[in-house]
């Protein structure tokens, strides 16, 4: 869904030590992806719970009904196996979405994420799995792949988004000594909330 959203990193960078010099990991690495999208069906599911949490937890979804405001743009990138002298799996991105002129006025509800992984790149060939939609994976018959759904960053109010605008967005990954979380915020083209600060509404226990 996300690439990183189940702590891979922090999964293959504790089995690497098993690993024999020279040794290849399978994924060799993963990026993620967002972008900026108007869905009022996510939305007001989320919203129905009438909670701070169900706003601030992102969700693995088949998306409908949906609009994709600008394409994606990379977040994070995740390499194995890892031979930084510290291993540091938080991140930081901020993301400006460029939106055509004659690009229509909307509202923003959230943000899709998707990840492109490469599986082995070597004497073999190269092999990739994705959801990222330029390069979504096919099957046989050349549908896409549907083992992962995206995952949906909702906001906790809607931003309008005038005609031609740009979306600025930015995206944490943040490590704490038990636990994983994402922050996300928009800061134009208006100025809301960070999510989920702390990770007070959703993490990933480690």
């Amino acid at each position: 869904s996300f690439g990183d959203n189940e702590l891979s990193p922090e999964c293959l960078d504790g089995a690497q030590r098993f690993l024999k010099p020279g040794g290849v990991s399978i994924p060799q690495s993963y990026t993620s992806y967002l972008a900026p999208i108007t869905c009022s069906k996510l939305w007001n599911d989320a919203k129905a719970y009438n909670d701070l949490a169900h706003m601030e937890t992102p969700y693995v979804v088949k998306l409908h009904r949906y609009s994709l405001m600008a394409e994606p743009l990379p977040v994070f990138t995740f390499e194995h196996p890892n031979h930084d002298r510290v291993i540091d799996n938080t991140r930081y991105e901020k993301l400006r979405f460029s939106r055509l002129p004659d690009s229509a006025a909307a509202t923003l509800h959230g943000f899709s994420g998707y990840f492109d992984a490469r599986l082995y790149s070597g004497p073999a060939g190269t092999v990739h799995c994705s959801i990222y939609p330029p390069t979504h994976t096919t099957g046989p018959t050349g549908e896409n792949m549907f083992s992962w759904f995206p995952i949906y960053f909702p906001l906790r109010y809607p931003v309008h988004v005038p005609a031609g605008q740009p979306v600025e967005a930015h995206m944490w990954r943040c490590v704490g000594a038990s636990k994983v979380w994402y922050e996300w915020a928009v800061t134009a083209p208006e100025v809301g909330p960070v999510h989920n600060a702390n990770g007070r509404s959703y993490w990933v226990g480690l």
